[in-house]
């Protein structure tokens, strides 16, 4: 049986975008691979939580965590990014709920990769992306910050 830490590990794997009917993307997926020793991911529909993780204002509401970065005259910068109709400040995360993944039994390890969609950002000039990404287990740890590749987006 293989052993982890119980702070979550994780590795990034890949990034894609999906297109809409007009040849602009839309959606940015990110794959991590992970690794948790008591297999504390996710969590149960809402309701059936801990309310620090049902509360919409909890920096914990969403346990799978990314930041938009923007390369602007070479610099990445964490300005002001416009997801669909909405304007986030600089560092806004943005995110998912992974679902509950606790494994029965005595062995709670979990080993795997999850895929996570978020909105492209709309309203900028700039062309070339790269995210920040972290999760966080019900315990409250936070597992290492990985960095996808730069990335082009084809936007309106």
């Amino acid at each position: 049986m293989e052993e982890f830490s119980v702070v979550p590990e994780i590795t990034y794997k890949s990034i894609y975008t999906t297109r809409n009917s007009l040849g602009f993307d839309n959606k940015v997926t990110v794959v991590i691979s992970f690794t948790d020793g008591d297999g504390d991911i996710g969590y149960r529909d809402q309701g059936n939580n801990d309310s620090i993780f049902d509360d919409p204002d909890s920096p914990y509401y969403n346990n799978y965590v990314a930041t938009y970065f923007i390369l602007k005259n070479g610099n990445w910068e964490d300005s002001l990014v416009y997801l669909r109709d909405t304007i986030l400040p600089p560092k806004s995360p943005i995110g998912g709920r992974l679902p509950y993944l606790t494994p029965l039994g005595k062995n709670k390890t979990l080993k795997g990769d999850i895929s996570c969609d978020f909105d492209v950002p709309l309203k900028t000039p700039q062309d070339t992306f790269r995210l920040d990404v972290f999760i966080y287990d019900r315990a409250l740890h936070k597992s290492n910050i990985v960095t996808t590749p730069a990335f082009i987006l084809k936007i309106q």
